[in-house]
């Protein structure tokens, strides 16, 4: 399996999360691995970006942010969720793309249920059953024998959706978020045309 490099994550997070839909997320698990589909994304800037964790500067809970491309961002939210991001763009700018949704396609984690849903909706529910937490924040994905790695996806270009990004309070007519239209791991929520067709976009709005 080719895994994506560096260069991959070097660039705009609307890019990186366009072309992560489709990519495999390989997650090591002692000797285990567990293998999802990416099929929900969403795009986070920095200072240009009210929705941000990065909007008002660096702190110790968005170090990772700020951080070489490629590395995972986790925070925690309500006290209770853990949400994987992938930081971009070259280190000291901060951006990052959050996982949002995924489909199951092979293992299972040792703490997971005996029985895992094929679509892993929403991005606490995804980190959850991958293990992902607080202490993977700063994890190098590019590294050989990284824990949690990506390969290059095989989804065509027009099998990408868009949509304004979801649950959230401002910036909201950003149109940030992508996902895969057959993926069942896929928050609902009101979709663009994907790019190609009459009155598609992509990118930010």
């Amino acid at each position: 399996m080719a895994y994506l490099g560096r260069s991959f994550f070097e660039r705009a997070p609307d890019e990186v999360a366009h072309d992560l839909i489709g990519a495999h997320m390989v997650v090591r698990d002692d000797d285990a691995l567990t293998t999802v589909r990416i099929v929900e994304t969403e795009a986070y800037g920095g200072d240009d970006d009210p929705a941000s964790h990065a909007y008002r500067g660096r702190s110790a809970r968005n170090a990772a942010m700020f951080g070489p491309p490629g590395h995972l961002y986790v925070y925690l939210i309500y006290g209770v969720h853990w949400c994987m991001n992938v930081v971009t763009q070259e280190e000291g700018v901060a951006s990052a793309v959050l996982l949002r949704g995924a489909d199951l396609i092979d293992g299972a984690c040792a703490h997971s249920p005996p029985h895992p849903p094929a679509s892993l909706r929403g991005p606490g529910r995804l980190s959850k059953y991958l293990g992902v937490s607080g202490d993977d924040d700063g994890l190098d994905c590019c590294a050989p024998r990284a824990r949690v790695r990506f390969s290059a996806p095989p989804t065509r270009d027009h099998d990408v959706r868009t949509s304004p990004r979801i649950g959230i309070s401002r910036a909201r007519e950003r149109v940030s978020r992508y996902y895969l239209e057959s993926g069942g791991g896929r928050a609902r929520a009101r979709s663009l045309p994907a790019r190609g067709d009459e009155g598609g976009s992509r990118g930010v709005g």
